[in-house]
């Protein structure tokens, strides 16, 4: 389980970078500092992981995508990152390289469709956010580690 002072910084970082606070965003920041230290990525290290994701590419669900660049330094760019597009879910597979270690975080699509509901509705996303980054990762999420 993540610590919410732990998490923080990190959300911050990425809200820079995506332009606003909102809970997918956050949901992609967990994402990221999950798998790094499940997999025991640190600043040494942070080079070696590789990430792949498959999700909806049209928002809120595209904005999991920042959340991780942001909280993995695996991005488009540096060509560590690769998006797959997907009809619904949303999964986040790790690599390191030169590692046997992977993993894979599928979000709980209950979670995502109640988020796109409140949303829908006018739910401030930050308020939504704030609750994404207090929730427990089993809640959240369905982990696979090899």
């Amino acid at each position: 389980m993540t610590n919410n002072k732990e998490i923080q910084q990190p959300i911050e970082n990425a809200a820079k970078l995506h332009g606003h606070l909102g809970p997918f965003l956050v949901i992609g920041v967990r994402i990221g500092e999950m798998a790094k230290r499940h997999l025991d990525v640190d600043n040494k290290s942070s080079h070696r992981l590789q990430a792949s994701i498959k999700t909806p590419l049209f928002t809120p669900f595209s904005c999991v995508i920042d959340g991780i660049q942001a909280s993995t330094s695996c991005t488009v760019g540096n060509q560590r990152l690769k998006i797959e597009e997907s009809t619904k879910e949303t999964i986040a597979h790790f690599k390191l390289q030169n590692s046997d270690k992977t993993m894979t975080i599928t979000v709980n699509p209950k979670v995502a469709e109640t988020l796109v509901k409140e949303m829908s509705k006018g739910a401030n996303p930050e308020h939504l956010a704030a609750r994404i980054s207090q929730m427990r990762e089993e809640q959240l999420f369905v982990l696979e580690e090899y």
